[in-house]
C-alpha cells in the first residue's frame, strides 16, 4: 500500500513518521525536502495480516508542490495533516484535500489527522469542528502527538498513538481494495514512476531531502 503524508510546512508530518518508524520522538525537526521514503510492514493484530507500506512524506513548502504532487500518483490512502493548535494549517487543509483529489485516483482512502494533541491547552481547532469538516468530506478524523507512545489507546478513541492512526487508514484502504476485487496484502509498485523507484538510497529515502527523520 502507498500512503502520501500531505500538510503545512511544520505541522508535524516527519516527526509522526518516525514515531511511527521508530516509537521515538524525532529529535532535531527539519523540513523535509522534496520527498522522504519509508518502507514499513503493519500487522493488523485484529487479523494477523501483514501489509507492506511504502510511506511518502512529502514538503509542506509551496516551491516544491510540482515535486510531491508528481508522488500522489497511485497512492492508496493519504493522511492530510494539520496542527490542532494552528488554525491557519486547517484552512489549508482544503487547498491540500483538492490537490490531493486532482492528481489521484478519487477513491482514495483519506484521513484527516489533528497532530500536536498533547497542546490540548492551546487549541485553535476543536475537534467538533475538525470532525464536522471530515464527515463532510468522507474522510476519516484522528488526532495524535508524536510524544505519544504509538501504540497507546486503542481502536475507538479518537485521540491515539500513531500506530492507531495507521491501522484506521489500513482498514479502510483493505475494505475498499477488497470490493473492488484486489488483494490489499500486495505491494504493487508496477504503478509508480520509475524515476521515483530509482531515486531512493539504500535506506529506501529519496536522495533530495535533507530530513535528519
Amino acid at each position: 500500500m502507498k500512503i502520501v503524508l500531505i500538510g503545512d510546512s511544520s505541522v508535524g508530518k516527519s516527526a509522526l513518521v518516525y514515531r511511527f518508524m521508530n516509537n521515538q520522538q524525532l529529535a532535531e525537526s527539519k523540513a523535509t525536502v522534496g520527498i522522504a521514503f519509508f518502507k514499513q510492514t503493519l500487522v493488523d493484530p485484529s487479523t494477523g495480516q501483514q501489509y507492506p507500506l511504502q510511506i511518502w512524506d512529502t514538503a509542506g513548502q509551496e516551491k516544491f508542490q510540482s515535486v510531491t504532487t508528481h508522488h500522489y500518483r497511485a497512492a492508496d490512502g493519504a493522511l492530510l495533516v494539520f496542527d490542532i493548535s494552528n488554525e491557519r494549517s486547517f484552512q489549508n487543509v482544503e487547498k491540500w484535500l483538492a490537490e490531493l483529489r486532482e492528481n489521484t485516483d478519487p477513491n482514495v482512502v483519506v484521513a484527516l489527522v489533528g497532530m500536536k494533541a498533547d497542546l490540548s491547552s492551546r487549541r485553535a481547532v476543536s475537534s467538533e469542528v475538525a470532525q464536522g469538516y471530515a464527515r463532510a468530506n468522507g474522510l476519516l478524523y484522528l488526532e495524535t502527538s508524536s510524544f505519544w507512545d504509538k501504540f497507546q489507546g486503542n481502536d475507538q478513541d479518537l485521540a491515539a498513538g500513531v500506530e492507531r492512526i495507521f491501522l484506521r487508514l489500513l482498514r479502510g484502504i483493505a475494505k475498499q481494495q477488497r470490493e473492488n476485487g484486489r488483494n490489499p496484502a500486495r505491494l504493487d509498485v508496477g504503478g509508480y514512476p520509475e524515476d521515483s523507484r530509482v531515486a531512493l538510497d539504500q535506506e529506501g529515502r529519496r536522495r533530495d531531502s535533507d530530513c535528519a527523520c
